[in-house]
């Protein structure tokens, strides 16, 4: 797919060597022109622009405030001043401008330009595709654990002296190693049974369960504080139950990735 580009300069000579030059290269489609900076603005609201050379010296929206707002747009295009001035690029690459090319412009430095952007639209695509990837392996997982009948049942099932209570997941708190044993705290009271945290761990949803440490595992709807303990080691307190669970750097490292924090 060739790289879209739009030319936005006010003096109507420029945009023609310009465009001259650019159609120079069969790997590059025109796909505009604009005159001002909210021509240019309008443009790319309304179509996929992959770069834009963008002029500095312009009417009442100049090429800075121009590139500016372009940037901040929710799919924003890769940004070239070219300009007369020289003295301006390290502003330009301040703002995160891809490229600054100097008035009168060379065929070659044009050439190195052309190759960024098609080497960063390449690498935005490699991860686009790391992404959809995972995303789409996310979803067969959920609906593979869907299709499980131990999680078609949102209940945790503990056997009592003559009863078996049947646990809401969303509402226990922490499931603690205690022995041989787990006890099981939940919003109502404490439940002492017979599972291994490794069986709680495959049997509770993972998308609210995190092994916080050897001895526990955590319902992360309930963590009210991460602090640090020093040397390493940090401290999970957890809401209603009022419990501290240590937590080492390592496993602070997954659950902020877990929590997106």
């Amino acid at each position: 797919m060739p790289v879209r580009a739009l030319i936005v300069d006010d003096d109507h000579k420029e945009r023609i060597v310009l465009r001259y030059l650019l159609e120079q290269f069969k790997d590059v489609k025109i796909i505009g022109e604009a005159v001002h900076g909210l021509e240019a603005l309008m443009f790319c609201q309304e179509k996929k622009v992959d770069i834009v050379f963008l002029d500095i010296t312009m009417p009442e929206m100049d090429g800075v405030e121009t590139a500016v707002k372009l940037m901040e747009m929710k799919d924003p295009p890769w940004i070239a001043f070219v300009t007369a001035q020289t003295g301006m690029a390290v502003n330009a690459y301040e703002l995160g401008a891809l490229d600054y090319i100097v008035k009168p412009i060379e065929q070659g430095r044009l050439k190195k330009t052309i190759d960024r952007v098609k080497e960063r639209i390449a690498h935005q695509n490699v991860i686009d595709e790391i992404v959809q990837q995972r995303l789409k392996n996310r979803i067969d997982y959920i609906m593979s654990k869907y299709n499980e009948d131990e999680v078609l049942v949102k209940r945790l099932p503990i056997r009592e002296k003559g009863k078996i209570t049947l646990i809401k997941h969303e509402d226990i708190i922490v499931c603690e190693s205690q022995g041989k044993k787990v006890f099981v705290f939940t919003k109502k009271g404490g439940y002492l049974t017979n599972y291994t945290l490794n069986q709680l761990e495959k049997r509770l949803d993972e998308a609210y369960f995190f092994r916080a440490h050897q001895a526990y595992l955590v319902n992360l709807n309930f963590i009210q504080e991460i602090k640090n303990f020093g040397e390493g080691s940090y401290i999970l307190r957890l809401d209603i139950c009022q419990r501290d669970i240590t937590l080492s750097r390592s496993k602070l490292r997954l659950l902020r990735e877990k929590m997106a924090i």
